[in-house]
């Protein structure tokens, strides 16, 4: 099975364009995609690595991702250990869930040693040693959410309250969220199957920032200044992703050593701005309003995906994707309408197989 684009997979383009290069092409990127879009463009449901491995390479992407260590420590993804309550606006095949905003799982000290912490000896890291990869793909190792994995674990409520009232409790905890997330990165970041490292770790809303800065540089990016000093080292990219506001915190991202950051909410950052401020200093990816694939037309989305190709994709350091994921309420023919336009629009004028 071909790739949409009609082009084999290479990484190794990704990986120039996410490190601020120009590209043969502009890649597509994508971080969750759900399984039902997977299914119905394939026929069959996308469950195992290898058969996200399939998909992502007939839809156009030179990786696929998996994810290890605390990425979902209060069970939103995997619906457990939180309300179970289906969100009135949209009503999909399963119940909806959602990060609890009111209670978490850890209160006290008691609760934090006797929480069922994950040990980054033990951890499963078969996928990315027992895979085999088709020619030209890497693996893209999600993991990270020290500032997400912290507020999971107490509820956001009381993450503020104790940031006021608690704040040694609170350093004690996001330390060993922190400290786990480090040990963990160590182990994958040097996997000669591992490509880059892509942390998902939300900090901002539309107007701001979720925690004061300096808060959040101190005990959260100062594990991702170590994680990057070490993809550096490696020659791997280092990919941040946060929705939301994030103007006040560019300068920080950029010092802390994120070669792409993602997805350039379009709600909340106008892309054009951020190119502007940031240069090519770090890779933009996706900005392809999630609205606009949900309640747009084809045409629509073939002529956005058009424009932030040809006035942002030709000069480099911008990868094509959505500006946050695909939910499954996003017709499958639109997602599709995104893939054929990045393929019909994509190949880099003048390049021709090489890289600036």
């Amino acid at each position: 099975m071909h790739q949409i684009t009609g082009a084999k997979p290479d990484f190794e383009n990704l990986k120039h364009v996410l490190m601020g290069g120009r590209g043969w092409r502009v890649p597509n990127v994508e971080l969750v995609i759900d399984g039902a879009i997977k299914a119905q463009i394939m026929g069959k449901p996308v469950v195992s690595v290898a058969d996200d491995l399939e998909f992502r390479r007939y839809a156009g992407y030179d990786y696929a991702w998996v994810s290890i260590g605390m990425v979902d420590p209060a069970g939103t993804v995997n619906k457990e250990l939180v309300d179970a309550a289906v969100d009135r606006h949209y009503a999909g095949e399963d119940g909806r869930v959602w990060a609890a905003e009111h209670e978490g799982r850890i209160y006290s000290e008691a609760d934090l040693e006797q929480f069922p912490w994950p040990n980054p000896a033990t951890l499963d890291y078969s996928p990315f040693l027992d895979t085999p990869l088709p020619e030209g793909m890497k693996f893209i190792a999600i993991l990270g959410k020290i500032f997400t994995a912290t507020w999971e674990l107490l509820g956001y409520e009381q993450f503020c309250l104790d940031m006021c009232m608690r704040p040694d409790f609170l350093k004690t905890l996001v330390k060993r969220v922190g400290d786990t997330q480090l040990a963990v990165f160590e182990r994958v970041a040097h996997m000669d199957s591992v490509g880059a490292v892509w942390v998902p770790d939300d900090i901002a809303y539309h107007t701001g920032l979720m925690a004061p800065p300096d808060w959040l540089r101190e005990h959260v990016f100062s594990y991702y200044r170590q994680m990057a000093e070490v993809c550096r080292a490696l020659d791997k990219p280092f990919i941040y992703h946060s929705d939301g506001d994030l103007w006040s915190f560019l300068d920080t991202i950029l010092d802390t050593g994120f070669n792409a950051l993602h997805p350039i909410e379009p709600e909340s950052m106008d892309i054009y701005a951020v190119r502007e401020y940031v240069g090519k200093r770090i890779c933009l990816m996706g900005n392809i309003r999630v609205h606009t694939l949900a309640s747009g037309t084809p045409d629509e989305i073939q002529a956005l995906v058009r424009d932030r190709i040809e006035h942002i994709g030709y000069d480099g350091a911008y990868c094509v994707g959505s500006s946050n994921s695909v939910p499954d309420y996003v017709p499958v023919e639109n997602y599709m309408a995104m893939l054929k336009a990045s393929a019909e629009y994509g190949a880099v004028p003048g390049a021709a197989g090489s890289w600036v």
